[in-house]
């Protein structure tokens, strides 16, 4: 760290890119899009100024169970604020993190939907509070989209669902048709920019309705002054908007990305310049500890649940191709990760935690979802006979293996015997899944509702609906 200042001082400079307490540097981070024909690519640059930030690339799995946790939660002793949120992946992802699993700085799903924060001042950011809503903290609030959503109005749809706290972020999202949006919090009101209110898809360290403003004084978006790439005193927002007019199909997308982000430097070499590719489903990034481009195919990862998620340092040394260099992710090396990220005592004390106690709670809030006492919706499930003397009707089994979700389910007149369970969601209390009848092999869909004894399940077939049922949670101790 290069200065030390009362907590007060300190806590003020919070750098919001990932939270880190520098009092003189501010954050430079910047994301944008390129689309132009086929091409589609997302880039982001982090940049802390003043310390080389630490990180570890994450493939998270669908099919797993989670639970949600606030910041106040999560950093404080009283564990105010609690979050009752609960659900199951629905798409498997890649995120970069430095906090821990499910606490992600950005990153892209394999739906093609994108997302990154960008950090501004505490005093900017002001996020809506409303008490009936579930809680979650603004890393996990992005890995819940990334679980769950496939498109950017899904994701907007979020930013008014959930109460949010944390450090003050706003976010840039992105999909696989080039949808964008910007997401402000601007004094308690979620504020979206989408379509023809984005002009320039590219989000900075500034409200977006700020930068177009600032934007009017430049020529191009009605103003005088010449909007020099090499000028630092332009804005980054008027620049993305040149350097992405000015994009010739004739040149590699990625490698021109990379001279986006570099011209989107402000004082040093970016902490981590990261470029998704959506149409080829290649991830390319580097660090300025390890400047060397590296890449993988997403297509190449495996995200079903019957492995462990996996991690790989971002400051890896080799250049290339490095998609087999990822390892089994574990709480025990994830508490060594975090205990060594380079923050001064008051970022751990500021809940009222020794900074073991939020290390742990950081390293292992995911296991939670692993014990059997908060998996509601596992056991089995079972509709009662429709006449005397019948034999019970349809019956799911719901079990977990740590956190990995799996399931079967069987009905009358072979629809279903024993039949995996596919395509497993949970949010919001609301199941829903996939199977194929026996025999014929349709396509069968299920939705639910779970309470503590009874679940209603709605099960359509290929075009028509089958019926509604009503199932009952059994004794653990039946066959």
């Amino acid at each position: 760290m290069k200065h030390h200042q009362p907590l007060v001082l300190v806590a003020a400079a919070l750098i919001l890119a990932l939270g880190f307490l520098l009092p003189l540097a501010a954050p430079a981070c910047s994301t944008f899009k390129l689309q132009h024909g086929n091409e589609l690519i997302y880039g982001h640059n982090l940049n802390a100024n003043g310390i080389d930030v630490p990180g570890l690339v994450f493939v998270n799995k669908r099919g797993v169970f989670k639970t949600g946790r606030s910041w106040s939660q999560l950093s404080g002793r009283s564990h105010a604020n609690t979050s009752p949120l609960a659900w199951i992946s629905r798409f498997g992802s890649v995120t970069f993190n430095t906090f821990g699993k499910d606490l992600p700085d950005g990153g892209m799903n394999e739906a093609g939907l994108y997302i990154w924060e960008m950090g501004l001042g505490n005093a900017e950011v002001v996020y809506p509070r409303n008490s009936s809503l579930p809680k979650l903290n603004q890393m996990q609030w992005m890995q819940y989209i990334l679980d769950n959503s496939s498109t950017v109005d899904e994701a907007v749809r979020c930013a008014s669902a959930i109460e949010i706290d944390g450090w003050g972020w706003h976010f840039f999202v992105g999909d696989d048709a080039g949808r964008c949006a910007s997401i402000d919090f601007d004094a308690g009101r979620v504020v979206v920019h989408q379509g023809a209110a984005m002009p320039v898809p590219g989000l900075f360290n500034t409200l977006y309705a700020r930068e177009v403003e600032l934007a009017r004084y430049f020529l191009g978006f009605g103003g005088a002054y010449e909007p020099r790439l090499d000028d630092p005193r332009v804005p980054r927002y008027v620049k993305t908007a040149i350097m992405l007019k000015e994009y010739d199909a004739s040149r590699d997308a990625v490698a021109y990305g990379f001279q986006v982000l570099k011209n989107l430097t402000v004082t040093e070499a970016p902490d981590w310049s990261v470029l998704f590719d959506v149409r080829r489903r290649v991830v390319h990034f580097k660090t300025s500890l390890n400047p060397q481009v590296k890449h993988f195919a997403i297509a190449d990862l495996d995200f079903a649940n019957t492995a462990p998620a996996l991690i790989l340092d971002i400051d890896i040394r080799e250049g290339g191709d490095v998609g087999a260099r990822f390892a089994p992710f574990n709480c025990a090396a994830m508490a060594g990760f975090i205990a060594a990220l380079p923050l001064p005592a008051p970022f751990w004390e500021m809940g009222g935690l020794r900074k073991e106690e939020l290390v742990e709670r950081l390293a292992t809030h995911t296991a939670f979802a692993q014990e059997a006492a908060h998996q509601p919706f596992a056991g089995r499930w079972q509709a009662k006979p429709g006449k005397p003397g019948e034999k019970p009707g349809w019956e799911i089994r719901l079990f977990c293996k740590g956190d990995a979700v799996f399931g079967e389910i069987s009905g009358p007149e072979k629809l279903a015997e024993r039949t995996a369970l596919e395509h497993i969601r949970l949010a919001g209390g609301k199941l829903a899944f996939t199977f194929k009848s026996r025999g014929a092999g349709n396509l069968m869909e299920a939705r639910a509702d779970i309470g503590p004894a009874m679940m209603t399940m709605e099960l359509w077939g290929l075009e028509d609906p089958v019926g509604r049922f009503e199932l009952f949670r059994q004794p653990p101790d039946l066959p």
